[in-house]
């Protein structure tokens, strides 16, 4: 079974649905071939942002600080009950074609879903800038990538265009938000659907029969289901 795995690694519905696929697969004891994809949710988004999360998030919607906090405060309680703790007060809100340039190197090396956990949970609960060169080789080396694996992919300009072209394929594979999992080619699930929702759409590909989509909360182009 091969699961692709759209996401962007800014999206904090993002790494819940990981989790919660990783945990499905252990739990049904399926040995899948996963690989992280790249999207963006917003490719004007700046290199560099003196603007925290959730004040970001409130000049957004035109909502209070309070407001945007609350809102920010329900991800945080979903994420908590995946084991994750996300940090919205230190969250680094920046350009994320970076990390996505570094995980396609990461990916030819076997690395990818190593790499992008890593990532994710660098932005999301550590603070980290997920832009900055010297964040990304610390990353790429804390799962076996070299400095100099690091650089060529910040530096090569056929890696970005492989970037481009996996953006690419996610529109023509009917990616409209972020996570999107793709199941063998024939079975897609959009959203951070919980363990037992996985654990159903994983036994229909198992079983070879048809089955419907799937839809939960989702990160789409520049805003999430908050």
């Amino acid at each position: 079974m091969k699961i692709q795995v759209w996401s962007d690694f800014r999206c904090p519905f993002c790494y819940i649905g990981k989790t919660h696929l990783d945990r499905a697969l252990k739990e049904l004891n399926i040995d899948a071939e996963l690989e992280f994809m790249s999207y963006e949710l917003d490719r004007d988004m700046p290199q560099t942002s003196d603007v925290g999360a959730i004040e970001g998030l409130a000049q957004k919607y035109g909502i209070s600080i309070q407001e945007a906090r609350d809102r920010m405060d329900s991800v945080v309680r979903m994420a908590k009950d995946t084991d994750l703790h996300y940090d919205f007060d230190n969250l680094i809100d920046v350009n994320s074609f970076n990390a996505h340039r570094v995980l396609h190197i990461a990916k030819q090396k076997g690395l990818g879903n190593e790499f992008g956990k890593a990532v994710m949970s660098a932005h999301l609960e550590h603070g980290k800038n997920i832009n900055d060169a010297e964040t990304l080789i610390a990353l790429g080396k804390s799962v076996g990538l070299s400095k100099e694996d690091v650089t060529h992919a910040l530096e090569a300009d056929e890696v970005a265009m492989y970037v481009r072209q996996e953006q690419q394929l996610a529109q023509m594979v009917g990616v409209k938000g972020v996570p999107f999992f793709l199941i063998d080619g024939k079975l897609s699930l959009s959203g951070a659907q919980p363990v037992e929702v996985m654990k159903q759409a994983l036994n229909y590909a198992q079983e070879m029969q048809a089955a419907p989509s799937f839809d939960g909360p989702v990160c789409e182009d520049g805003s999430c289901d908050i």
